[in-house]
């Protein structure tokens, strides 16, 4: 069997048996659409501040197309701001509160931190049980919200350039382009690195944690990574439709 053939099963050996539910549809539709946004502004916010390397005269270098460029990124922005508000006004809803107190910081992530590193050094032999969300997750997301904070403030006072120069001091909108390229960097390399281990190259979920297409998890790589998590304290028989991360 080939690597790739070998890869192709592994992906489909995830989707089968029992899952956890760890999105619902409304949930992963909001992942998708700011994942491929995220891309989107990732590929032509880097393409203008490298107008001159091969790649972005590849993508936009015909003629017009670094007009194209900017017209796709504001689209791209305006969208990812839309995504935003919907994600707020979920925050209201009963799974949106949930969420926020599943997700938000406390002492034991602290804890769980220093367990985990020692767990690394050998100080300890077995790593922190994690519930719903480690605190890699809970940091990762944090992360998120104050990026988005940043990039969306930065970009609507780039956006309305001549506007932010009337109510501002003169020189606001090179300082507001260095903090949203720098910021635009800063999450960039969290997604690759970061993320993208977390979610692809652990060994723990490797071949893909599968719920960012599916919105369900492998039941034994749940019971795994939130061995913690009440909801698989539930007697529950359809794992797949009944227990639901609440």
């Amino acid at each position: 069997m080939s690597d790739f053939s070998e890869w192709t099963q592994q992906f489909k050996l995830l989707n089968q048996g029992r899952q956890i539910v760890r999105m619902k549809p409304d949930e992963l539709l909001q992942h998708t659409i700011l994942m491929v946004t995220f891309i989107v502004l990732a590929i032509t916010g880097f393409a203008f501040h490298y107008s001159g390397s091969f790649w972005a005269k590849f993508l936009f270098g015909w003629p017009g197309g670094f007009m194209v460029r900017r017209i796709i990124h504001r689209v791209a922005s305006v969208i990812f701001i839309m995504t935003t508000v919907w994600h707020i006004i979920y925050l209201f809803h009963a799974r949106g509160k949930q969420f926020m107190r599943d997700v938000f910081p406390t002492r034991k992530d602290f804890i769980q931190f220093i367990q985990t590193m020692a767990y690394d050094l050998g100080f300890r032999k077995e790593p922190p049980r994690f519930g719903r969300f480690s605190y890699i997750e809970k940091a990762e997301y944090w992360a998120l919200v104050w990026g988005t904070v940043v990039m969306i403030i930065t970009g609507i006072s780039l956006w309305f350039g001549a506007m932010t120069e009337r109510f501002m001091h003169v020189g606001t909108l090179g300082v507001m382009l260095v903090i949203h390229f720098y910021e635009a960097i800063l999450a960039s390399l969290a997604i690759l690195i970061w993320h993208m281990y977390s979610t692809v190259f652990n060994p723990a979920v490797y071949p893909n944690n599968p719920s960012w297409y599916t919105g369900k998890m492998p039941e034994k790589m749940y019971h795994h990574e939130h061995p913690e998590d009440p909801v698989l304290k539930n007697d529950k028989t359809d794992v797949e439709e009944k227990a639901e991360v609440q």
